[in-house]
């Protein structure tokens, strides 16, 4: 269920969130009364859990004005107010219930759910239909008393149609359920959540449980369980009645990956993720025991006294890396002990220095004196700080107890993949992206490539398609990656330039043709090219920390779930490194050398282009006064090493989420979900000067194409602008799942929309044949918009004419608003 989250402090709102979205609650979040009016009368909740202390509008007050206006949401008022004539307040303005701050989290949920069951009877909170049982309570979702896997949209799903056995859902109504306030998905996806929700019960034995009612949406199916239940008629008796389900608080970028291409059942997310660390800790263990080296050789210092100011240093930046990379690999213990080493080596300025006879604190008097190494603790005038230290040294030493380091030759760091067997062009590739740190991956049989990929999921692939024994193969292979989450970009290599093959590898959603006999400086350039424009639409995240194996450690907790991260080591090199990335959000270390974290967060904070980029900072260190002086500069949230996968992708998603809602109010058309007039029109004046300033990264033309609905101003004068909205939402749907490579992909309102898709190719006799491709996929889509019929209030039934104009950068202008008057001009001329 839809829950409407009201909180002023960003502490206990953030605890809230977390804690409700683990139940698999949607839930949108403000932090004044005002807001949380606005909200409420923007979209339908199933209940409102505000503070009473507010800002701007107090919690009582929003809840009077929600029931002066007829509002039957329930609603629970929480405060830090114990008085009863507060209590009595909050009830009479039309609180449902309320609770006192400490909040008890297990009585919150136990509440929540009285609330949102409120007017039905029910003897069990668990919804049963015949053999099929959902508990809201744990999550657990049963059949014959055997799990089922769901995923959190699945899980969801199930919940809405048990909970509303009779009631026929629209695919729109899903959507509202299922996702947050800000920037809902297409309606399609709801179809791809039914379809393996199907699966999945049917895998179970529950077949056809999920009905699809022509023209309608979908319900469960009447009937089913009935024989199960043996006549019972748990169809009904056994749910909580009418009320909507519960929504799904996923806020993660959680991947929905073509089935071919998906895990196999045996290896889940987890186990990759922990597959990959075991990899990742051989791969390191040279680093790690480097640095268990420098504690030990200051351990010997301390006890010798000739521990040096450079000693200490390099002894301390040591313990402060294992401390914050030890816990990821599951050794907290280990952690706990390095965190101890750093403090001690902070706060004891007087380590491993000679001491005069009055010293007090010391140990080893008349004991075993001279024992060398971290074995004995008896060295002579020893103070309690030193023989802990060297103790603790000892006991990191014996814990961790690594032996010489292996090193794996697999290239684990492969983002660039080659589906091709000639040797030759890979190893020029893989010169070629040296250059920028990225490394490529060949793999000659095609059968061995599906299998990399289905735990592994490259930035690019560049795939041949010469042999005419395996072509069937190697096009249903593009076809999946076309479809895959996270978006990976294909090139494809063919041994013949025909039309046809182009229009092909273009419908099946290839990004790039080449024609051998081809070079590896082409492929790279048209690759550099790809990965540019995939990457501003992937999230990316930039990691700034000193600490390459913390780096190396990210990387597989964010990347199974669509994130891309670029690790940076060197803070020196920060500005560079950001503005070629361009992230969403920034990932700092505190301490680092010759640069701070604190010390970068003041510089993005102070550019105007970079202010408003959400910052998390990650640290082994706990003190108070880093962590009050990181939120006064402008960070936005801070996390501890080690860190915790899962609260890691909920931090990184709720600051993603935040600023993603703000940057579309501001940049995208709410009916289409296209981008705006202003925004487009800054990424075509974008492109233009790139072109201009013959920027390797991108394409080098591109044809502008404008649609405009001509009777739009009839249709909402005929039928209504009910109607004529649902065309505009019909049509940018249809937009963004046919042009989703497209350079840009705008709405300008009056039924005009734009699309500007790029011609990569710069051998002169391979582009007007790229033109002519891009022309055709027009020419293809035209077709569909024609096809599309639409229903009127009166239940009639009728199509919509349009005007197409299309023109050609730099053949037919060199500015946007000469290519648009071409365009449109051309559309003038004919009506489709």
């Amino acid at each position: 269920m839809r829950i409407l989250l009201i909180e002023d402090d960003e502490v206990l709102l953030e605890v809230l969130l977390q804690s409700l979205t683990s139940q698999h609650y949607i839930v949108d979040a403000v932090q004044d009364g005002q807001s949380g009016w606005e909200y409420a009368q923007s979209a339908n909740y199933d209940l409102i859990l505000t503070d009473v202390g507010l800002p701007i509008l107090d919690g009582i007050k929003l809840c009077q004005r929600l029931r002066a206006e007829g509002s039957s949401i329930p609603i629970l008022l929480i405060t830090a107010k114990d008085a009863s004539s507060d209590r009595i307040r909050g009830l009479d303005a039309g609180a449902d219930d309320y609770l006192i701050k400490p909040l008890d989290l297990a009585e919150l949920h136990a509440r929540l759910r009285v609330l949102l069951r409120r007017g039905e009877v029910s003897p069990t909170t668990v919804l049963q239909v015949g053999n099929l049982r959902l508990d809201p309570r744990s999550c657990d979702v049963t059949y014959k008393e055997k799990p089922v896997a769901l995923t959190p949209k699945e899980y969801t799903l199930l919940e809405i149609f048990l909970r509303n056995p009779s009631r026929v859902f629209s695919r729109g109504q899903l959507v509202e359920h299922l996702w947050t306030f800000d920037d809902p998905p297409l309606e399609e996806s709801v179809k791809a959540h039914i379809k393996g929700l199907r699966q999945k019960l049917k895998k179970a034995g529950a077949v056809d449980w999920i009905e699809n009612v022509y023209g309608l949406g979908y319900r469960l199916k009447e009937g089913v369980g009935e024989k199960e239940a043996g006549g019972r008629g748990q169809g009904a008796g056994g749910l909580l009645g009418d009320k909507e389900t519960r929504g799904q608080g996923d806020n993660s970028f959680s991947p929905s990956p073509h089935p071919p291409l998906s895990p196999s059942p045996s290896q889940s997310l987890e186990q990759q993720f922990n597959q990959g660390m075991s990899k990742l800790w051989q791969q390191y263990q040279g680093l790690m025991i480097q640095r268990l080296k420098a504690l030990q050789t200051a351990a010997t210092a301390i006890q010798t006294k000739t521990l040096t100011p450079e000693l200490r240093e390099d002894a301390r930046q040591a313990a402060h890396k294992l401390a914050g990379v030890l816990g990821m690999f599951d050794r907290e213990a280990g952690t706990v002990l390095a965190r101890e080493i750093e403090e001690i080596l902070l706060e004891d300025e007087n380590l491993g220095q000679r001491r005069g006879q009055g010293d007090k604190e010391t140990r080893g008097q008349g004991g075993q004196g001279g024992q060398g190494g971290l074995g004995g603790l008896g060295g002579q005038g020893l103070s309690v700080w030193e023989c802990k230290l060297v103790s603790l040294v000892s006991e990191l030493t014996d814990l961790l107890n690594l032996g010489e380091p292996e090193f794996s030759t697999d290239a684990e760091t492969s983002r660039l993949l080659l589906i091709d067997s000639d040797a030759n062009l890979y190893r020029d590739l893989q010169e070629l992206a040296h250059s920028v740190d990225l490394t490529w991956k060949q793999i000659a049989n095609l059968e061995l490539a599906k299998t990399w990929l289905q735990s592994h999921s490259p930035d690019l692939v560049v795939l041949a398609v010469d042999a005419e024994e395996k072509q069937e193969d190697s096009l249903a292979l593009l076809s999946q990656l076309a479809v895959r989450t996270p978006f990976i970009p294909t090139i494809v290599l063919a041994s013949a330039d025909k039309l046809l093959n182009r229009v092909t590898i273009a419908r099946l959603g290839g990004h790039g043709f080449l024609v051998r006999p081809v070079t590896a400086a082409q492929i790279w350039d048209m690759a550099t090219q790809l990965l540019q424009r995939t990457q501003s639409l992937a999230v990316n995240i930039l990691a700034v920390d000193d600490d390459p194996v913390f780096l190396a450690a990210l990387r597989p907790m964010l990347s199974p779930w669509g994130i891309r991260m670029t690790g940076l080591d060197d803070p020196l090199r920060f500005w560079e490194v950001l503005r070629s990335t361009v992230p969403d959000l920034l990932i700092l270390d505190i301490d680092m050398p010759q640069v701070s974290g604190i010390e970068l967060c003041q510089a993005v904070r102070a550019d105007p282009q970079w202010q408003g980029l959400p910052i998390l900072f990650l640290t082994a260190s706990s003190d108070r006064f880093y962590i009050q002086q990181i939120f006064t500069i402008g960070a936005d949230d801070y996390l501890n090493k080690p860190v915790v996968p899962a609260e890691l992708l909920t931090r990184i998603t709720n600051r993603l989420e935040r600023s993603r809602l703000l940057r579309n109010l501001s940049t995208k058309d709410a009916l289409t979900k296209l981008a705006n007039q202003a925004q487009s029109s800054r990424d075509l004046e974008l492109l233009i000067k790139s072109i201009k300033d013959e920027d390797a990264n991108v394409p080098n033309s591109f044809c502008l194409a404008i649609f405009a609905l001509t009777e739009l101003p009839q249709i909402n004068l005929q039928y209504g602008h009910t109607t004529g909205n649902n065309i505009l939402q019909r049509w940018g749907h249809l937009f963004c799942a046919a042009f989703r490579e497209a350079e840009v992909l705008g709405y300008w309102g009056n039924g005009e929309f734009v699309v500007a898709m790029p011609i990569f190719t710069k051998q002169p006799a391979d582009i007007d044949a790229e033109k002519l491709a891009v022309k055709h996929r027009f020419w293809e889509f035209m077709t569909t918009l024609r096809q599309q019929v639409f229903t009127a209030p009166d239940s009639s039934r009728f199509q919509v004419n349009f005007d197409f104009g299309l023109a050609e950068y730099p053949t037919d202008g060199v500015t946007l608003q000469s290519l648009y008057q071409v365009a449109n001009q051309l559309k003038k001329n004919q009506t489709l």
